[in-house]
């Protein structure tokens, strides 16, 4: 099993989210907990903030499938800023 605790480790998911090698809502879930891990850094919050509505927020109309969106350009900025 693989440990995902570093800033390395939640870029390297947001690579695979955005190559297609990993499904956009558990590569959100595996960052926002790799943030937890890291005492909430900025460059992770909105993965925290995903993590959180991507479930159980149906009600409100927000589902883990209409989150996919703003997974993916929380994924792009993360790399972005990794540059």
């Amino acid at each position: 099993m693989q440990n995902f605790e570093s800033m390395e480790d939640a870029v390297r998911v947001a690579r695979q989210v955005l190559s297609g090698e990993m499904d956009p809502n558990l590569g959100c879930g595996l960052i926002a907990g790799i943030g937890e891990k890291l005492n909430y850094p900025t460059e992770l919050g909105m993965f925290l903030l995903l993590g959180h509505e991507q479930y159980d927020h149906e009600g409100l109309g927000i589902t883990a499938e209409s989150c996919v969106p703003d997974i993916l350009e929380a994924c792009r900025e993360l790399l972005a800023g990794q540059a």
